[in-house]
């Protein structure tokens, strides 16, 4: 269904008083810029962290002129980021991150590998990888909002602290030069979620 039908529909919820604000999930330039002629939309929620970067060339600049807010989900890469993965032998037998590409044996290796350069910046700081992570999208822009999962009282505490943390350009450049987009090894999810995306 083309996008423009999508809003209109949503538009008159809108006016109907049964929706307030109208975001989108996952679409590309292109379609956010079609939907916001219609209406204005509020957020994109998207995968955002330094292990997923594929907004930085036309979609986050988009949404930075539209005046859309981006909310990143999975913003310590599915735990890739917070130092504590190390091995999928702690996951429960149907965790998705057992089928998606970026955590199969070689490539969790490699990506590992790559977040360890981070460890270094995240110890200067005084804070967790996790909060490094989070507050390294903070920087990007004041329209980002990371949105964590967790399964912990503990981790909410601590990611809710990385909004105090302040990054030196040095540092935010140290952690850009650290993971650099065309390092990391695998795709960020499964072929057939990636089917369901525009990218």
């Amino acid at each position: 269904m083309p996008i423009e039908e999508v809003i209109l529909t949503m538009k008159d919820l809108v006016r109907a008083g049964k929706v307030r604000h109208l975001g989108l999930s996952e679409v590309n330039a292109e379609t956010l810029r079609r939907a916001h002629e219609i209406h204005p939309i509020t957020a994109l929620q998207s995968e955002y962290s330094l292990l997923s970067r594929h907004l930085e060339d036309k979609i986050l600049p988009t949404a930075q002129e539209l005046g859309v807010s981006v909310v990143a989900y999975a913003p310590v890469g599915r735990g890739l980021l917070t130092g504590e993965l190390t091995t999928l032998d702690g996951l429960e037998p149907h965790d998705l991150r057992r089928l998606q590409p970026r955590f199969q044996d070689g490539n969790l290796r490699r990506n590992l590998a790559l977040v360890e350069r981070v460890h270094a910046v995240a110890d200067e700081v005084g804070c967790t990888t996790a909060q490094l992570a989070l507050a390294w999208l903070l920087a990007q822009d004041d329209a980002i909002v990371p949105i964590p999962s967790t399964t912990s009282f503990r981790h909410v505490e601590q990611n809710a602290a990385a909004v105090d943390i302040v990054l030196s350009a040095r540092q935010l450049r140290e952690l850009d030069e650290a993971i650099p987009p065309e390092k990391v090894i695998g795709d960020r999810n499964t072929a057939a979620s990636l089917a369901l995306m525009e990218l």
